[in-house]
């Protein structure tokens, strides 16, 4: 009966925690690596020359055993198979998504000796059965799986599949704890709260701050509102959340919402945006409050993000680096195959604070 994924990871593991604790004392030939690895002398063969027929999870066994011997200073020499990431996430209009796939092309150009390829399919967060049809067919196409989606039960069902199979990495946004993955991004809970802190200290007279909220079915959206929240109670309890706008990711949305909220209270003074629409709501911010705009904190350091504080019409941006979330994302998915030395890849992305003095 062929071993499970698991069982195969699981394999790995004992041998090269045997080599560390001096039970594998081996001379480093194809048949010690074979020894190593519990597979035999042709398949090593077969890994090593590139002679196909070797699935991804065979291969990152031989290869991790090989290193482990200290057969790892010719394994830069040896070709090895394709490595077919997919990567589901929204279309760039997003300026944050077309960062992040800027960022995988630069990841498969960089790691291209490594063989491994990034391929991009696009999804309407709105849509979760089309999401799920997606996921049924990474199975059968794909080594590794990156996905940025909601957390919503049809997807982390699929994707709970797929990580029996696979690695599976999460960006920016985190699945369920009994979801098997890996996350790459910022501590979400962490950057809520620093927006909380920069808009406590930056509020002048008026009391009131609107959150413009993103997608609830996102994680990373409600960690920020939590920790956002947590400190105004905390910290600054002069503050008071006046409003929590559900932009569903739609700029138009929110800034016509913000546009009410401001007109009808006038003790607002801060928003709060955890997603992005950043240019729609501050041309309304603008226009309902002719030379006293509120003080606004908002994500991602993109072109228009940055220009909106050159022009001093945002007064700070949290940034994580979408560029980094793809590579690092990539060298988690190399390590798990063997083709990444060193301690495995740490997922957490720093959440930098841009002012415009410091552009």
């Amino acid at each position: 009966m062929q071993q499970s994924y698991a069982g195969r990871r699981a394999r790995s593991s004992r041998h090269v925690e045997a080599l560390a604790s001096g039970r594998c004392a081996v001379r480093v030939t194809i048949a010690a690596i074979a020894r190593h690895a519990g597979v035999s002398r042709a398949t090593v063969d077969r890994v090593l020359n590139q002679r196909g027929d070797v699935s991804a999870d065979t291969e990152r066994v031989v290869l991790l055993s090989a290193r482990a011997l200290g057969f790892g200073h010719r394994l830069e020499m040896v070709p090895t198979r394709l490595l077919r990431i997919c990567v589901l996430m929204q279309a760039p209009a997003n300026p944050y998504y077309r960062l992040l796939a800027d960022g995988f092309a630069a990841a498969n150009r960089h790691f291209a000796p490594a063989r491994v390829a990034s391929y991009a399919s696009h999804i309407d967060v709105d849509e979760p059965e089309s999401i799920a049809r997606k996921l049924d067919r990474v199975a059968a196409e794909y080594d590794a799986l990156v996905i940025v989606a909601p957390a919503r039960p049809e997807v982390q069902d699929r994707v709970r599949e797929i990580a029996d199979r696979m690695p599976v990495v999460a960006i920016a946004t985190g699945l369920d704890r009994d979801t098997p993955h890996r996350y790459v991004g910022p501590d979400n809970y962490r950057a809520g709260r620093l927006a909380g802190e920069l808009m406590g200290r930056m509020m002048g007279p008026r009391t009131g701050v609107l959150v413009v909220g993103g997608l609830a079915s996102f994680m990373g959206h409600l960690q920020r509102r939590a920790g956002f929240r947590d400190v105004l109670a905390e910290s600054y309890a002069q503050l008071r959340v006046a409003g929590v706008i559900e932009s569903g990711d739609q700029g138009n949305a929110a800034a016509a919402a913000i546009m009410r909220a401001l007109r009808d209270d006038p003790a607002i003074g801060g928003i709060y945006n955890i997603t992005q629409g950043n240019l729609e709501i501050v041309n309304r911010a603008i226009e309902i409050r002719v030379g006293e705009r509120p003080i606004i904190v908002c994500h991602d350091l993109t072109p228009v993000n940055e220009q909106l504080l050159r022009q001093g019409r945002v007064d700070v941006v949290l940034d994580q680096d979408p560029v980094l979330e793809a590579r690092r994302a990539v060298e988690i998915v190399l390590h798990h195959y063997g083709r990444f030395e060193g301690d495995a890849p740490a997922g957490e992305i720093p959440i930098r604070p841009v002012f415009r003095e410091g552009l």
